[in-house]
């Protein structure tokens, strides 16, 4: 019986290490493909490359034109829109105020 359990282990041996050399010769032949086709794609684009491409000229870039103003603006149209009442006085009645106070 000792002989029979023997014989068994060495043929699963035997046949594992025939499916692990069925493999890599498989992974072999799968690599050199690989490297075959990833060497064909190199050197296409070693040849793309290596030819001068010419670049596209720019458009010369268009010049805004301000539109005319039709009217000059009257004088009450340049009036500010905010002015600051001290107290119903003018800025120049407030400015002289605070410098007559001594304010710097």
């Amino acid at each position: 019986m000792g002989q029979e359990t023997l014989d068994r282990d060495e043929l699963s041996q035997g046949e594992t290490e025939l499916q692990s050399d069925a493999i890599r010769d498989q992974l072999r032949k799968d690599v050199a493909s690989w490297r075959e086709g990833r060497a064909d794609v190199s050197a296409r684009q070693a040849t793309d490359l290596s030819v001068a491409v010419a670049k596209p000229v720019p458009a010369p870039r268009a010049k805004r034109v301000k539109p005319a103003s039709a009217m000059a603006e009257p004088d009450a149209a340049k009036k500010k829109p905010f002015g600051m009442s001290y107290d119903g006085s003018s800025n120049a009645d407030y400015i002289n105020y605070m410098i007559s106070r001594g304010a710097r």
